[in-house]
């Protein structure tokens, strides 16, 4: 029990470090689900710092092998082997897998979304990035939605919605740092020379007005999702309904925040702070409508 709980408060303050916009397992949600959540969520910050900051993809194949094995010790009762390093949490995650009845195959999309990373580092258009969301966020959503009971086919669809739209939004948040950290550049190639944008813009210390137009779009993009969205926090109802809630009242404050600036993301990342808790909060309880930042756009 020791051991598990110790596993759990890791598991939690992985998780917290990699999802630093929004409400990760919070305080909003049952206590009994948030071990759960939290593994999760470090499960996948694990393969992110193997891709990220190792580029390790050796590493990776080996974190998925030991993924198969902890499922398939899972399904046997087994104990599974211990040869890697990060078994404990899979032998959990395992459990929280099987507990909730969760498809295997949402985790191993995750880790291929990694593999993904390791592989592919410019979208050629809107299609083949939200083929990569696909894998990269929308299993999260999915995930979450098992472990709470409410994984409709209707909850599901708008879980993808928002969980896409969270991830594009990252990915106009951090243009800069993916493209000279780790040479990625997210935005979609077709978008970009439609509006005149090189890798030369890139490089550049201010935004051009080509890459806001582009940044501009995609914003809209993930405003529309948001908006038809928002009944899914209702549908899901009671403390993670809220919990969702404050996911979207945080993306739209980025949002805001993004077309304050003008989109110049160069000079400083758009995010949420800790203060704003209490602002996200309030709009959670109170604020039943879409803010203005998430809206139908023409």
């Amino acid at each position: 029990m020791d051991a598990e709980r110790e596993n759990n408060k890791e598991a939690g303050k992985l998780a917290n470090e990699h999802y630093e916009n929004f409400p990760v397992g919070s305080f909003l949600l049952p206590k009994e689900l948030r071990p759960h959540i939290h593994r999760v969520y470090a499960f996948a910050r694990i393969a992110d710092d193997l891709v990220d900051e190792m580029h390790d993809r050796e590493g990776l194949r080996s974190y998925r092998q030991a993924l198969e094995r902890a499922f398939e010790a899972a399904d046997s009762k087994a104990l599974g082997n211990a040869d890697c390093a990060h078994m404990p949490l899979l032998r959990e995650l395992a459990t929280t897998s099987e507990r909730f009845a969760i498809p295997h195959a949402l985790f191993f999309d995750l880790l291929d979304a990694f593999e993904r990373d390791l592989d592919q580092s410019r979208y050629r258009d809107f299609t083949d990035l939200m083929s990569y969301c696909v894998q990269s966020a929308n299993p999260v959503g999915r995930i979450l939605l098992h472990i709470v009971g409410k994984a409709s086919r209707e909850n599901l669809a708008l879980s993808d919605l928002i969980c896409t739209a969270l991830q594009i939004l990252n990915h106009c948040q951090d243009v800069r740092s993916d493209y000279e950290e780790r040479d990625r550049i997210y935005l979609p190639a077709d978008g970009l020379a439609r509006h005149g944008v090189t890798e030369l813009d890139l490089k550049s210390p201010r935004v051009s007005s080509g890459l806001k137009r582009v940044l501009a779009e995609l914003c809209d993009f993930c405003a529309t999702s948001f908006y038809e969205a928002w009944p899914l926090p209702r549908s899901v109802g009671g403390r993670f309904g809220l919990e969702l809630k404050a996911i979207l009242h945080a993306a739209c404050l980025v949002l805001e925040r993004m077309r304050a600036m003008d989109y110049e993301v160069f000079r400083r990342r758009p995010r949420i702070r800790r203060a704003d808790s209490a602002e996200i909060f309030l709009r959670s309880i109170f604020q039943p409508w879409p803010p203005r930042a998430a809206r139908k756009c023409p």
